[in-house]
């Protein structure tokens, strides 16, 4: 592998380490949070809808960001938020608690919509290959940050986490700095020289097609359910009186069950045909659906069910998750396009996520034991399912 080609992977791995634990870990240390802004509990569970009220809001933005700016130019401004956001969360008090979280969320956006284009950018021999490091960069960012929580806030201080976040974020901004130009960067630079009008496609244009739907709800359905169990399983745990270090080890089990998903399916995508493909889906839905269905009598169950559906949730969530990006740039033929597809895909689907936090916060204060929650975790399942079946028919555009 040629020097040029490892950069572009280390920068891949670093994005994907700075994907999710900004967010995912910060409930960890909810509660001393809570205590350091004076606030209740309750009241910070903005911090996790303000994330995604940004990505529903920007990822399309984002996709067009790279359309006018070109990629780098996004990236830039979208690690340049991200650091920002961090260091701002650094100093406790609710104003740069909330605008920090917004930058955060503005920077993930970014970096979420793109990371496609520049795997198929700089790599589009070996899409499968930098999707299967980028995902696991994911869950491994994640489960090490989510297990050095714990010992972090132990030792020296619950803040201590916020500036391990800061660290994880300001990698990948200075690894960015140093990205050579993409090959096919420099041909779209000599085609603008001699054609300035280069026709762009519209994002109208696929919004009229049925698989762009189909990948919304995809990614929306799988959405929902990540960041809903995030929030809220810690808490239900707790309801059911389990200790905190217990609680902990299943939310790092959440985001291990996805590294084996994330080793394998990328490549097995590319080259599997589509009944496999099908199969896939219908086999871990069905592994998932399980635990769901066992959800109704969660207050008869040990500690052993809690392990089994959290593993079970992050296997469903890391499948569909992974194969909408492992699907962008397959099912596309250049990297605007990738771009597109990824950023209306991932603003609806954010879109539809947004509501489940909030949504379970009111149904589990109303009835923490209430059928409502559960009967909505097998129809998200269900939905990911079908919705998968769609866009695994989708045609190359």
């Amino acid at each position: 592998m040629k020097a040029r080609d490892r950069l572009i992977l280390i920068i891949v791995v670093a994005f994907g380490f700075a994907m999710r634990a900004p967010i995912t870990v910060v409930p960890l240390i909810i509660d001393q949070l809570a205590r350091g802004l004076h606030a209740s509990v309750s009241n910070l569970g903005i911090l996790t809808t303000i994330p995604l009220v940004m990505f529903l809001s920007f990822s399309v933005v984002a996709a067009k960001e790279m359309t006018r700016f070109g990629l780098r130019k996004a990236l830039n401004f979208g690690l340049a938020a991200l650091l920002a956001g961090a260091c701002l969360r650094l100093w406790i008090s609710w104003p740069t608690i909330l605008l920090g979280t917004v930058l955060v969320g503005l920077g993930i956006t970014h970096v979420n919509v793109l990371t496609p284009s520049v795997v198929s950018s700089y790599e589009p021999q070996r899409v499968a290959s930098y999707t299967t490091s980028y995902s696991t960069a994911i869950c491994l960012g994640t489960a090490i940050m989510s297990l050095l929580a714990g010992p972090l806030n132990e030792h020296f201080g619950w803040q201590s986490v916020l500036w391990s976040l800061m660290i994880v974020c300001a990698i990948p901004f200075v690894l960015w700095l140093f990205a050579p130009k993409s090959d096919y960067e420099l041909r779209l630079s000599k085609r603008a020289e001699k054609s300035p009008s280069v026709k762009k496609g519209k994002l109208t244009d696929l919004l009229k097609s049925r698989y762009t739907w189909a990948f919304l709800i995809m990614f929306g359905s799988q959405s929902i359910i990540n960041y809903t169990l995030i929030a809220w399983l810690p808490v239900l745990m707790k309801y059911h009186g389990f200790a905190q270090g217990q609680i902990s080890v299943v939310l790092s089990c959440y985001s291990f069950a996805g590294l084996p998903v994330s080793l394998f399916l990328p490549r097995f995508l590319d080259g599997a045909k589509e009944r496999t493909q099908a199969a896939i889906s219908w086999t871990i839905s069905l592994i998932a659906l399980a635990g769901a269905i066992l959800m109704f009598w969660q207050s008869q169950m040990p500690l052993a069910f809690w392990y089994y559906l959290s593993i079970t949730a992050g296997a469903l969530t890391a499948v569909f998750f992974i194969m909408a990006l492992t699907l962008f740039p397959l099912k596309t033929t250049t990297p605007q396009k990738t771009a597109q597809l990824s950023g209306l895909t991932q603003s609806g689907g954010y879109f539809i996520a947004a509501f489940g936090p909030m949504l379970y916060g009111a149904a589990y204060k109303a009835n923490p034991l209430g059928i409502g929650q559960t009967i909505a975790y097998v129809l998200m399942i269900a939905l990911c399912l079908l919705s998968s079946l769609i866009v695994i028919k989708m045609p190359k555009i």
